[in-house]
């Protein structure tokens, strides 16, 4: 092979013996090298063979030169089992892993079928409700509760003039009227269905939409202005019992009573309705009005899946009834049903909290065709949109 290569070499930049024989391309002289010609191939293939040899011979040189390792003898328990093939198993576990890995970049790629191409934003969307609809897993509606009628009905027991005052204070008298008394299950599930937590919006057909501050303040007439406030997080049953005997103005019986029977943080809603008409009554004015707003946020703007309780922590916001108007409730009111929004597109989830009329009442003003209902119309300007 080196001599055909070398001679193939030499047929094109030549070399010193062929310069040496080269002579002019005279017409003799052309004759001369046609009647050479046989006695030229001959000696090339007399060349190439000579040089085949050569290269055989140092090719058999070079392997005698490379040194050998000193060989050593081997037992029975020295000779490796080829059986198992452990460089077998390495090389499957390293392609199993490099297998997993192409996996997930293609689906770091290609996405979910049916959703998202791009996975790095909704990061949860495997657990998402969209996600189980594709593969063909429908949970059905979801359970939600407005409490309008809950409302309705307390709205029926008289309200003492101090108590008025204080509502009105406090800035959430509008949550009183700005309520549904029916709820449609299946309209807040398909809406509930394109909510991601990751984006705080409804992905719609067209684009994204979601619930704005300007919304909560233009439906419920609640103020966007003021401070935010933290609920805390330490409460306990003592606690609990406590804040009933010292601001609400029931019995240290009857709180305890009420903790114990709940086994947690927590009143129930029929239990302040009752205390309410016992404390208006007795002309306990101020915890009558903290009793009433307790119950109002809960059936609203705080309202959780329970559909029956408010947490105690609420409490802390109408200690002082003089400071309730400085906080953000639309901030709270719309932070609150972000979450439970959030919570409600998690497949697993049967029940959904936060305030349904508030979602409700913005699908209607917002999609006027995608539902009947019922319109009354216009409304005086002082009272919320959520109203109509």
């Amino acid at each position: 092979m080196r001599g055909a290569f070398g001679q193939i070499i030499r047929n094109i930049v030549g070399d010193r013996r062929d310069g040496v024989e080269r002579i002019p391309p005279t017409t003799s002289n052309r004759r001369r090298n046609e009647a050479n010609r046989p006695i030229r191939q001959r000696r090339r293939r007399q060349q190439e063979v000579q040089d085949d040899d050569v290269d055989s011979t140092e090719h058999a040189h070079m392997e005698e030169d490379v040194p050998q390792p000193p060989q050593m003898e081997q037992t029975a328990d020295d000779i490796p089992d080829t059986s198992a093939h452990p460089d077998a198993d390495e090389s499957d576990d390293a392609d199993e892993s490099d297998g997993a890995a192409d996996i997930d970049d293609q689906d770091q790629q290609t996405g979910f079928p049916g959703g998202p191409t791009v996975t790095s934003l909704l990061t949860q969307y495997e657990h998402h409700v969209a996600q189980r609809l594709w593969e063909g897993e429908d949970r059905g509606s979801l359970k939600v509760i407005t409490h309008g009628l809950k409302l309705k009905k307390f709205a029926e027991v008289p309200m003492p003039a101090p108590v008025e005052h204080w509502i009105q204070e406090s800035g959430l008298m509008h949550l009183s009227s700005g309520y549904l008394t029916m709820a449609d299950a299946g309209l807040i599930s398909a809406f509930v269905e394109r909510w991601h937590r990751e984006t705080s919006s409804f992905h719609l057909s067209f684009r994204e939409m979601t619930i704005t501050l300007d919304d909560v303040a233009t439906l419920l007439h609640i103020s966007p202005h003021g401070k935010f406030f933290y609920a805390p997080l330490n409460m306990n049953t003592n606690n609990a019992a406590r804040a009933a005997h010292e601001y609400l103005g029931a019995t240290w019986e009857e709180a305890c009573a009420e903790i114990s029977y709940n086994k947690c943080v927590q009143y129930r809603l029929q239990w302040l309705r009752d205390l309410y008409s016992r404390l208006i009554q007795t002309n306990q004015f101020e915890c009558a009005a903290r009793t009433y707003l307790l119950h109002l946020v809960g059936c609203t703007i705080f309202a959780d899946k329970t559909h029956t309780r408010v947490e105690v922590k609420y409490i802390t916001l109408f200690i002082d009834l003089h400071r309730c108007r400085d906080y953000s409730w639309a901030s709270a009111a719309l932070v609150f049903l972000y979450d439970n929004l959030g919570d409600g597109a998690v497949h697993d989830t049967r029940h959904m909290g936060g305030y349904i009329s508030l979602l409700q009442c913005w699908i209607y003003e917002h999609f006027p065709r995608i539902c009947k209902r019922g319109d009354r119309g216009a409304i005086p300007a002082h009272l919320p949109r959520a109203c109509r």
